[in-house]
């Protein structure tokens, strides 16, 4: 047990930042739980079982969803489910946000374009055993866009955009920096392998998500509920 832990710890130690996150997005879930972002908790124990999951189908392969040795460690198809409950729920927060209806359609229209981009892309990729990059590029394209909507439209309301007791601003902090980043990354890591390994891409994304997490874990930390909006 000892040792299946160091090795755990060792290959995939931001699973710690996820860890803490979700206790404290539990303990302050008082200050948001009548906002748009009450399932945040769900949300994050679902990231944290996920990769937790992919981590023992990866070196495990008693885990395996395959019964080919071959593919005893693809993991992928997990990822791809993830995606598409992880993508709509916070397209549906910014829907929530906005007050204003021309936004509002548009971010409706960048989803559904968003989603259609998942089902359109397992007609050409297989999702159980290879992960929908092209359709992630998309997804995490839209939900950038639906982060700049939202500070746009701050703005044009005289809604200060840097408020550190909010926790939306918290929030879109940590997903613009992931996910203007990531699809990138992963494309590459899919497409270009050997790119990947040279330039350590797969430190960087983890770092990335230590970030993304960190900024998230202060933003929980900070908010107040009368800040919320």
């Amino acid at each position: 047990m000892s040792q299946l832990l160091l090795d755990l710890f060792h290959r995939s130690y931001f699973l710690i930042v996820y860890g803490i996150a979700l206790m404290i997005s539990v303990k302050t879930y008082r200050k948001y739980f009548e906002t748009v972002f009450k399932y945040l908790p769900l949300i994050i124990a679902y990231t944290f079982l996920n990769e937790l999951l992919g981590y023992f189908i990866k070196y495990y392969p008693d885990f395996s969803l395959f019964n080919d040795i071959k593919y005893s460690n693809i993991n992928e198809i997990i990822y791809n489910l993830y995606d598409i409950v992880f993508f709509p729920y916070f397209y549906y927060a910014y829907w929530k946000l906005s007050t204003n209806s021309e936004n509002k359609k548009r971010i409706a229209w960048a989803s559904s374009f968003a989603i259609l981009a998942y089902l359109i892309s397992c007609i050409f990729q297989n999702p159980m055993d290879t992960m929908l990059y092209y359709a992630y590029f998309v997804a995490s394209f839209v939900l950038v866009y639906c982060i700049a909507t939202n500070f746009i439209e701050k703005k044009q309301n005289n809604i200060d955009v840097v408020n550190t007791y909010n926790l939306v601003f918290w929030i879109n902090m940590a997903l613009i920096i992931f996910y203007a980043i990531s699809p990138f990354l992963l494309f590459i890591g899919y497409t270009k392998i050997e790119i990947w390994n040279q330039f350590h891409f797969a430190l960087i994304l983890k770092i990335l998500i230590i970030i993304m997490y960190s900024i998230l874990t202060i933003g929980l930390l900070l908010n107040r509920k009368l800040a919320f909006r």
